[in-house]
């Protein structure tokens, strides 16, 4: 197993470096967790990766308002040495939580850092799942947002939005990524 606080960068690298540094390789570890669980786990067609185009775009997906306690923990900062995909998983389980699908296991899970003048810093991380126990539904796929803020003294991913589109299963949408409701 790597030990990541072992982790020696070289002496010219900062600190704000090495955690970057330490985020992007569990970031990469989730990321191989989650393939070779795949191949494993869906004997279906895999769901095909979402373009970055269409992950850019938080009008692409259905937005998710989130109340109560889960918006008190859903905008607590996870810091960048956790990694993204794990902080975006963390983030979905309270999105899930009211309908209990906390325990869910997610086909694919990509990431994308936009760094514009605009949005500088910012992260989506989009998960989907498919082979659901629904007639109508293919698969979900959800979108997490997030902004790098406290670059200099402690980076953290802080959450800005969550959206969610469908696949739907049959109708004149079937086989399409969709915001709206599967008939």
């Amino acid at each position: 197993m790597l030990q990541l606080n072992s982790f020696n960068p070289l002496s010219s690298i900062s600190k704000q470096s090495n955690h970057l540094l330490k985020g992007l390789m569990v970031s990469a570890l989730l990321l191989l967790s989650f393939t070779s669980v795949t191949s494993y786990a869906n004997n279906n067609k895999p769901p095909s990766p979402i373009l970055r185009a269409e992950a850019a775009n938080p009008a692409n997906f259905k937005f998710i308002s989130v109340n109560g306690r889960a918006a008190t923990y859903s905008s607590a900062p996870c810091p960048v040495e956790k990694g993204l995909f794990t902080c975006a998983l963390g983030k979905l389980a309270l999105i899930n939580s009211n309908t209990n699908e906390i325990d869910t296991d997610y086909d694919l899970a990509q990431s994308f850092i936009f760094p514009s003048k605009s949005q500088p810093k910012t992260a989506v991380v989009v998960v989907t799942r498919s082979d659901l126990m629904d007639d109508s539904v293919r698969a979900e796929r959800y979108r997490i947002s997030f902004k790098l803020k406290n670059q200099q003294t402690n980076p953290e991913w802080h959450w800005v939005q969550y959206g969610v589109q469908y696949q739907c299963a049959r109708g004149k949408n079937a086989g399409k990524w969709t915001k709206n409701l599967c008939p």
